[in-house]
This record gives C-alpha cells, sequence and structure tokens, in this order.
C-alpha cells in the first residue's frame, strides 16, 4: 500500500512538471517569435542596396582596352565671360549666345521683344537664367543645348501625397464653480414661474483645431497664381492630383510652395510617454522634490528655465551649487511644466523612474506610444465607460380615471481611466511644439434620494475625480518632458475586532477599533518626443523594444531559477 501511495505522488510530480515545461516552453516560443518578428522589421527598415556577383558584373561590362585622351585631367568648368547689349532683339541675343561654342540653340517662333543687359564673368547657364528672372523668357535645357519659348499660359500638374479627409479636434479644461439659479414670474393671472440656471467657471481653456488640407490648398494656389487671363486651379483629392494653369514663373512659385508644404506635412514624430505615480514618503509630503533629485543623482539633471548654464536650463547657480528656487519658479497653481536631461541626453526613463522611487513607491499606470504627423492631433484612451443618470424629469399625463406621471431619465457615460491629448508642431532644426492635454480621472457610483412628483427614487449619480492639466511646451528631440504637481490625498479605513463580539449591536463596539490612513500620492507625466529624420530611426526604436523584450525574458529567467 506505501509503495503504491509514493508510486502515486511520483506521478503527480512528474506531470506537474512536465505541465510548467510546457507553459515555459510555450512562452519561450512566443518571446523567440517576437523577437524574430524585430529582427526582420529591423532588416527590413533599411533598404539593402542589391550588389550582383562578380560573374554578372563581367558579363555587363566586359573590359576594354580603349583610351581616353585627358580621362585624368579635370573636368572644366563651364567657360566665363562678359556681355554687354543694348535693346537687342531676343531671338538674336539668344542666337548668338552660343555662336562660336558646342552648345545648341533653338527658339520659338514667338519670342519677341529686346534685351538690354551688362553681365561680368557669367556662364551661359546664367545669363538665361537671369533673362528668365527678368524678362520671362522661359527655356528648357536639352542634353547639351536650350529651348527658348515664350512666356506665356501653361498647363502643369503637380503630385501632393495626402490622405483625403477632414479632421476637426478639440479639449477643454474647465473648473466649474457651481450654478446660479434665479427665477422670475410671466404671467400673475395664471401664476406660473419661469427659472434659469447659468454655470459659474472660475477658470477654463478650450483648445481646437480644424485640418481641411484640400480647401485651404486650392485657396492658397488659387491666391498664387489668381484667375485671370484664363488662370485656373483644379484639385482632384482622390487622385492625389492638382493641375494648375498660369504663366511658368507662377508655376515656379507654385513648384516652390508644394515641395516646401509636402516636406513641413511629411515630418513625423514618435511620442512615448510614462504616466506614473508617486506615494509620497514622509519626508516628502509637499510633493516631489526635483532639487534633491538632483542632489541624489550622480549624473546632471538639467531642469526649469531660470538659470541658463552652457545654454541648458538648469537648476544650478553660476557658482555650480543647487539654486532650489530654481526648481519652485517652475511650480504653479495648475502644476508643474519642465524640461530637464539626465546626463544630457534625456532619453532614458529607467533612470529617472530610479530617482523618483527614493521618494516614494512609485506605479507606472500607463507607458503609451503612438506616432503622428506634423500638427495632427494624436489621442491616447485607456479606460471604460459607464453610464450615469444626469437629468430626471416626469410627464404627468391625466386620464379618465387616474393621473400617470412617467419619469424620464437621461443617461450619459462618464469615462474613467486615463487619457492623453497631444498636437505636435516639428521645425526643420528637429525641435518640437507640443499642445499636452493629460487626464487620470476615476468616477464612482454616489447613490441620491430624490423626491419627485411626492415619489422619493434612488438615482445612481457619479462622483468624479479627475487630475488633468492642459499646457503648452517645447522641446528638443530626445528630450523628456515633465508634468507634474497633479497631487491627490486618499484616506483609508482599516477596520478590526473580535469575531462575534464586535458585530453585536452597541456592545459590539467595546470590542472593534477603526483607524485611518491619509497617504498622499502625485501624478507625473513624462512625455519624450523623437523626430524621425530617416529610416534609421525606426530602425533604432525597433532595436529599443527588441531590447527591452530581451530583458524581460532575462527577469523572467531569473526568477524561475530563484524558485
Amino acid at each position: 500500500m506505501m509503495k503504491l501511495k509514493l508510486l502515486l505522488c511520483a506521478m503527480l510530480v512528474l506531470l506537474s512538471a512536465c505541465s510548467t515545461r510546457q507553459i515555459d516552453s510555450s512562452a519561450q516560443e512566443t518571446r523567440d517569435s517576437i523577437r524574430t518578428e524585430l529582427e526582420q522589421a529591423g532588416l527590413n527598415s533599411v533598404q539593402q542596396p542589391v550588389v550582383p556577383s562578380a560573374d554578372i558584373m563581367n558579363e555587363l561590362m566586359p573590359a576594354t582596352g580603349i583610351s581616353i585622351p585627358g580621362l585624368e585631367a579635370d573636368i572644366l568648368p563651364d567657360p566665363r565671360f562678359d556681355i554687354s547689349v543694348a535693346n537687342a532683339s531676343a531671338d538674336v541675343f539668344f542666337m548668338s549666345l552660343v555662336s562660336g561654342t558646342d552648345i545648341n540653340m533653338i527658339v520659338h517662333p514667338s519670342v519677341s521683344g529686346t534685351i538690354s543687359l551688362d553681365l561680368k564673368k557669367v556662364t551661359i547657364k546664367d545669363v538665361m537664367e537671369l533673362t528668365r528672372e527678368v524678362y520671362g523668357y522661359e527655356y528648357k535645357k536639352t542634353g547639351n543645348g536650350y529651348i527658348v519659348l515664350p512666356a506665356r499660359i501653361q498647363s502643369r500638374i503637380f503630385h501632393v501625397n495626402y490622405l483625403n479627409i477632414n479632421r476637426d479636434g478639440e479639449s477643454s479644461m474647465t473648473v466649474s464653480s457651481g450654478q446660479i439659479a434665479s427665477s422670475g414670474s410671466s404671467d400673475s393671472d395664471s401664476g406660473q414661474d419661469s427659472s434659469q440656471s447659468s454655470t459659474s467657471q472660475s477658470s477654463s481653456i478650450k483648445t481646437s483645431s480644424k485640418a481641411n488640407f484640400w480647401a485651404e490648398l486650392y485657396s492658397t494656389i488659387t491666391s498664387i497664381v489668381g484667375k485671370a487671363d484664363g488662370r485656373s486651379v483644379v484639385v482632384d483629392r482622390h487622385a492625389g492630383l492638382i493641375i494648375v494653369r498660369a504663366m511658368p514663373g507662377e508655376l515656379r512659385d507654385v513648384e516652390e510652395y508644394l515641395s516646401s508644404a509636402q516636406e513641413n506635412l511629411q515630418r513625423q514624430v514618435i511620442l512615448e510617454a510614462k504616466i506614473i505615480e508617486v506615494q509620497l514618503n514622509d519626508s516628502f509630503q509637499s510633493g516631489v522634490d526635483w532639487a534633491a533629485l538632483a542632489e541624489s543623482s550622480g549624473e546632471s539633471l538639467f531642469l526649469g528655465q531660470s538659470n541658463i548654464i552652457d545654454g541648458n536650463a538648469s537648476l544650478y547657480d553660476v557658482d555650480g551649487n543647487i539654486d532650489k528656487s530654481a526648481a519652485l519658479s517652475g511650480l504653479g497653481a495648475a502644476g508643474f511644466a519642465n524640461l530637464f536631461a539626465i546626463g544630457g541626453t534625456a532619453d532614458n526613463f529607467g533612470a529617472l523612474l530610479r530617482l523618483l522611487s527614493n521618494q516614494g513607491e512609485v506605479q507606472v499606470l500607463s507607458s503609451p506610444r503612438v506616432s503622428t504627423l506634423n500638427n495632427q492631433k494624436a489621442v491616447i484612451k485607456v479606460g471604460s465607460d459607464e453610464f450615469f443618470v444626469t437629468e430626471v424629469s416626469s410627464t404627468t399625463s391625466a386620464g379618465a380615471t387616474s393621473t400617470v406621471t412617467t419619469p424620464d431619465i437621461t443617461l450619459t457615460p462618464f469615462f474613467s481611466g486615463i487619457a492623453l491629448d497631444v498636437t505636435p508642431q516639428i521645425s526643420q532644426d528637429g525641435e518640437v511644439i507640443l499642445h499636452i492635454h493629460p487626464s487620470v480621472s476615476e468616477v464612482k457610483d454616489q447613490t441620491k434620494n430624490i423626491t419627485l412628483a411626492g415619489q422619493t427614487q434612488q438615482l445612481p449619480l457619479a462622483l468624479s475625480t479627475v487630475r488633468e492639466s492642459d499646457s503648452v511646451v517645447k522641446a528638443r528631440s530626445g528630450q523628456i518632458i515633465v508634468i507634474g504637481g497633479l497631487m491627490q490625498n486618499r484616506t483609508a479605513n482599516d477596520d478590526g475586532g473580535v469575531p462575534v463580539l464586535s458585530k453585536v449591536p452597541i456592545l459590539g463596539n467595546l470590542f472593534k477599533q477603526t483607524s485611518k490612513q491619509n497617504t498622499r500620492s502625485e501624478l507625473v507625466i513624462l512625455l519624450k518626443p523623437i523626430v524621425v529624420n530617416s529610416e534609421r530611426t525606426w530602425t533604432n526604436y525597433i532595436k529599443q523594444s527588441q531590447s527591452r523584450i530581451d530583458q524581460l525574458q532575462q527577469t523572467q529567467q531569473s526568477q524561475s531559477e530563484n524558485k
């Protein structure tokens, strides 16, 4: 019997070990698959040049024994000369310009007018450019010559790569101080009263953006070329084409504008955020002490905009000492919004989180990442919507024998969770101006008893706790933007007592105790913009994601080994 029990125990242990190996094997396969995809994405993000084999190159480019005299000599620049003419016929001027040279010239029969100029040390190309700029004579460069055309209206097709959509965005932040109600009699004979109510706002800010790209593009190009003398602009949104009929000089202006516009519109930024909550220690109940954070760090910490040292906004004064007033100068009633860098790089979230852990318990609420184009709003929302009663009214209908009162209840969704609204503007030198509107809300049930038409009703109303800020900041690519100062107090009741006796009415209070624990926490939002300058930026970002996966795997392996 004892042997049978031992055999059963051994089988259970083996089955458990097999199950654990299967789970570990499945997790390992998942991590390996993720790593493989990241490596492949990193390779595909940068196009590798295709180099043919040596045999193919020899077949395509056989050896030759032809020698070209003067091949080693430097390529001669275009010859320069002086030219001076007065009231010369345009067609004669252009033909004489290439007389005695190897350059070809064709002049359109409609070219007319006279040219006067006096130029020194110029090339033929310089002369053609100047006459086009001053007199409006158009030309086309051929292989070894020029074609001169008259200045007349021409049609040209431009390609514009942009989505055929219209986007409207809006964000608002309001501090309401309640409602003011007023009432007055509208009819003294009937005794009917009318009442009005208005919401009193102590502070509010509203930000809106509208992007109707194609309509604005049409308006801008029309302003450049006008509508006189047969000029016109046709926009095909679906095909991404713009057909412009205008003078050659105006067409060049349109081309330059579209080139600059598309360059600015196609700029892209990766926004990486950390929304963390710091449960403050007893020594830091007034909030995170950024000056003390700099003192405790072995690295340099630049913060605020009080003192400028070597072009950096710093917490240090000119003597190299910590200036705590520099940190306090960035504090305001709505929160704290400043730029700082750790070790001069400002790209290490982990180092900053480790420094914050010295002042309290750090909890990462969310780590959203999103990429967006220039001046395009990006919204990140993590949470849930729950419906609550926001309005109650009643309708009374009189019947033949009785009166029926029907309540009308209006439900409104309330969001509980984390929302981040960001709109970037990217400059040519890599600086980013950001409109940031983070919000962390928590909605709970609150039952209210309301008497309506003689009937008492219990309504589930919303009790909302919101921590949010709205600010516009400027940072370089890779810097970390800090928004802090969003404090919250929590009170937790801890009840304890003797079982059974503590539940006896009246006398039970003698056998139980209630303690309250107050905690203070600060919400800190860290946001890092990374401007995408090339495909190499995406490759580096993929490598960083792969590194985080490897670190997670190593942590899990060490934890399993310790077990």
